[in-house]
This record gives structure tokens, C-alpha cells and sequence, in this order.
């Protein structure tokens, strides 16, 4: 698991869509949408309810943000600044 890809779904997750997560990460919709279907598939599960026009997080969705929250806060209180 990429911590790019827990970074990116932080984003969706706080943008409120894939296109304004793009916006803010400097990428293309495209690149989110891979990104987080490469999640998906990695972790086994459906982050993303996306029966809508608006992808939302499902249930399961929501647990996991919190535990990607942490994992990369973590990460980067273990990284050194420069």
C-alpha cells in the first residue's frame, strides 16, 4: 500500500469529490480515480459508494479514514524534517 495512495484518499475524503481532490493534489480526476480503485483492490474492500454522481465514502469507508489518518500522521512525525 502507497502512502501517496492514503494521502490522496485523505484528500477525496476532506475535498468532498474526486475532481476537487485533483485540484488540490496537483492531478488529473483520471489520476485520483486510478489511485483510489488501486486502493480499493489492494485493501480488498469498497471504499467508495459510487452509485452517485458524487463518489461518497461508504461505512467501511469512513472507518478506514481515521486509520489512514493515522498512519500517515505517524509516518510523518517519524520522518525527520529538513
Amino acid at each position: 500500500m502507497s502512502l501517496r495512495r492514503l494521502r490522496t484518499f485523505i484528500k477525496v475524503a476532506e475535498a468532498g469529490s474526486f475532481s476537487a481532490a485533483a485540484s488540490v493534489a496537483f492531478v488529473t480526476h483520471a489520476t485520483v480515480s486510478q489511485q483510489m480503485k488501486q486502493l480499493e483492490d489492494e485493501l480488498g474492500v469498497v471504499l467508495f459508494d459510487r452509485s452517485t454522481r458524487v463518489p461518497t465514502l461508504t461505512d467501511l469507508g469512513k472507518r478506514i479514514l481515521q486509520k489512514a489518518r493515522d498512519v500517515v500522521t505517524r509516518y510523518d512525525a517519524m520522518v525527520p524534517e529538513s
